[in-house]
């Protein structure tokens, strides 16, 4: 990508002395230049022109003067005379070749040798917008997830024959896209700001929900739920997988119990005759609705899976089921000072004095992932006063300080099957249960922060790590330094990701093993030496000063696995904790469609299916997948039958390259490292018949 960076943040005139020195500079980051961009104008980014401003650029610009030659223009244009000018070969930098010295370009005789930037462009200023108004980044995220559901829902619906809802969904992202403006997004605005946003998210929910429910009812009707010795006056639940690979994962739903009283436990069958026993959460007695839960395996690939409610009663045994189902624990009472929770794949030990993880294990290897005699989830907090713009930064220094923690917890408690533990520091309180889902450890967070001027990370100390951890970003990953040996590594004391980090590295026995930290609704990651942390909280005071006030309900969750994130599939267990198994209840009924279906997947699995959605301008779908683990691959799409043709386009839809073979419901193309790749496949006989 051919970039520019302008010379000030913003040029309040056009003196030929200033330009001067600017295109000397560029000159030598570039050579052969043959002439710089300015960006001039009042106020931030260049801003509007001045007529003062102006009429130094046309004094200048007449003919006459012994002056460099000025012409005002648009940046396109700059862009088209210099792309044609450019050295075809170009030396990579990142931040670990120029903290040991930057040489310019070798001179290119006619050309412009310009270098390639091989790593991220990190703001070294700005570091607390990953942060700041946590229920606008929560609603940034969700509101996300929520219209991509939509969209793929809406896809399978029209492919039956149903109006595709683009004007919905058109101004459900125009809502989303505007609340992700700089200082909406950034948490930076007036409070007054996050009310409004607040209202457009309402909105997008509300919309999002009647599309989700107007679709899966369309393709519930054609799945057959009546198979089996069940009649048609019993329940069926559909489970509903929105990624593109098959997958396990918890399930709540409300269901109409034939009991009078609350039910112990609910059991499920599935379309091969196994039982799935469900925890029974809440009952109403009055519409005898139980609200119930329950683990679904073997969800397929965007696709679904039919359980039918079975029996609601406490032969199966009562309050959780346990097993395979779900985790074992070590009784009610505390072992050895500390709870534990543990199953196959996980133990976890929670001391009963300070809420800290003091053991985190894997069964399988007898690998411990925390280093031991430290505490693990330790809530830091840290003073947070920057010098200017309280919402925006984070200065340099402020993590450098030893972190307030919490020496005693107020309580470490049985729930269930979970660990809660209770706590306060200052005048906010923390209520954290920790439980087991899957091979994850999730943590359920509810907080009343009341703070000022301070800054709450979760801290894990891992028992094996190395000189980087990797980060989740938009459509890859970027790996940073967990050491501080340079400017630039020391600048980047509070970074930015998507769903995960993680850090690890060889242990003591030899392996490799390490820990990545899921999230649902944050942004703001650090990791130094062996400790991975998560921000959770600030309390900056202007330019609204409520800002993160009162309650807060969040969860993040520990990902422990032995060889590398990408051996263990990290990528996938960060879009699997933020698009959770939808299930709908529906009555037993004949249908066209099995009790177990896939109606799309992409493979292998380092491509990740992200989107799919109706064509703009033709009657077709559109697949978007982007390569995460470095490798060149072919892309295999398994799509709905009934599609005459595909071709690769770009973002915007437009057709590049040859037109791809469909066989057998089967589309390939190959994907580069890290390429986002769109594929359109044609359905010109699909959605509402005129």
């Amino acid at each position: 990508m051919l970039t520019y960076f302008p010379h000030d943040y913003a040029n309040d005139n056009l003196n030929l002395v200033r330009l001067a020195r600017d295109f000397t500079i560029a000159q030598k980051q570039a050579t052969g230049l043959p002439g710089i961009m300015d960006l001039y104008g009042i106020g931030d980014h260049g801003g509007g022109p001045t007529r003062a401003i102006l009429d130094e650029g046309f004094h200048w610009e007449q003919p006459g003067h012994v002056t460099p030659k000025i012409e005002f223009g648009t940046a396109q244009s700059y862009f088209s005379l210099l792309e044609y000018q450019i050295a075809p070969d170009s030396p990579e930098w990142n931040y670990q070749s120029i903290a040991k010295g930057y040489t310019p370009p070798p001179a290119v005789p006619g050309k412009v040798n310009i270098p390639t930037w091989k790593s991220e462009l990190y703001f070294e200023y700005h570091r607390g917008v990953m942060t700041t108004q946590a229920n606008h980044k929560r609603n940034m995220r969700e509101a996300e997830v929520e219209v991509l559901n939509a969209e793929k829902w809406a896809s399978l619906a029209w492919l039956d024959g149903r109006e595709y809802p683009r004007k919905e969904l058109t101004e459900d992202w125009k809502k989303v896209l505007f609340n992700q403006f700089h200082d909406t997004a950034a948490g930076s605005g007036i409070g007054r700001i996050y009310m409004d946003a607040q209202k457009d998210y309402d909105v997008v929910r509300w919309s999002t929900n009647e599309i989700d429910a107007k679709s899966l009812e369309v393709l519930s009707e054609q799945i057959d739920t009546n198979a089996g010795q069940m009649g048609p006056e019993s329940q069926s639940v559909v489970v509903f997988n929105p990624l593109g690979w098959e997958r396990n994962g918890q399930v709540k739903v409300k269901i109409q119990s034939a009991l009078s009283g609350m039910p112990e436990v609910v059991a499920l069958q599935e379309h091969n005759g196994n039982i799935v026993v469900a925890d029974v959460l809440a009952f109403d007695p009055k519409s005898r609705i139980a609200d119930i839960e329950f683990k679904a395996k073997g969800i397929p690939a965007f696709g679904y899976k039919v359980l039918k409610v079975q029996a609601a009663e406490s032969k199966f045994g009562a309050g959780r089921g346990h097993g395979e189902d779900f985790p074992s624990t070590s009784g009610n009472k505390p072992t050895e000072g500390s709870y534990s929770i543990s199953d196959s794949g996980l133990r976890v030990e929670v001391d009963v004095n300070t809420g800290c993880i003091v053991r985190l294990q894997d069964q399988k290897t007898g690998t411990s992932i925390l280093k031991p005699g430290n505490c693990g989830n330790q809530l830091q907090f840290f003073k947070d006063t920057p010098k200017e713009y309280d919402a925006w930064n984070v200065d340099p220094g402020t993590l450098d300080a030893e972190p307030a923690t919490i020496a005693k917890a107020d309580s470490v408690e049985w729930a269930d099957d979970a660990i809660r533990v209770t706590s306060h520091w200052q005048s906010s309180k923390f209520v954290q249960t920790i439980s087991l889902k899957g091979d994850i450890i999730d943590i359920d967070n509810e907080i009343d922060w009341h703070e000022s001027h301070v800054l709450l990370k979760a801290a894990f100390p891992v028992a094996a790590s190395g000189p980087f951890a990797t980060y989740e970003i938009p459509y890859g990953t970027i790996d940073r330094a967990t050491t501080r040996n340079n400017s630039w590594e020391q600048a980047q004391f509070e970074v930015a990701a998507m769903r995960w980090a993680d850090l690890g590295g060889i242990g003591s026995d030899g392996k490799q093993h390490g820990l990545s930290i899921l999230n649902q609704t944050k942004y703001g990651y650090d990791a130094v030496g062996n400790t991975l942390r998560l921000t959770l909280l600030r309390s900056p005071k202007w330019p609204d000063a409520e800002a993160d006030m009162g309650h807060h309900h969040f969860h993040y969750a520990l990902y422990p696995h032995a060889g590398t994130w990408k051996e263990a599939l990290t990528v996938r267990h960060g879009y699997e904790y933020n698009y959770p198994l939808i299930a709908v209840v529906t009555t037993a009924h004949p249908g066209s469609l099995p009790a177990s279906h896939s109606f799309a997947s992409v493979s292998p699995e380092n491509v990740v299916l992200t989107a799919v959605k109706k064509a703009e301008d033709a009657n077709g779908l559109i697949f978007r997948v982007y390569e995460w683990a470095g490798k060149e691959t072919i892309a295999e799409f398994h799509v709905p039958p009934g599609a005459t043709g595909a071709t690769v386009t770009n973002l915007m839809e437009t057709p590049e390259g040859s037109p791809l073979a469909v066989v057998g419901d089967v589309v390939k193309a190959p994907i580069h490292p890290y390429e986002i790749l769109t594929i359109r496949v044609d359905y010109p006989n699909s959605g509402p018949k005129q």
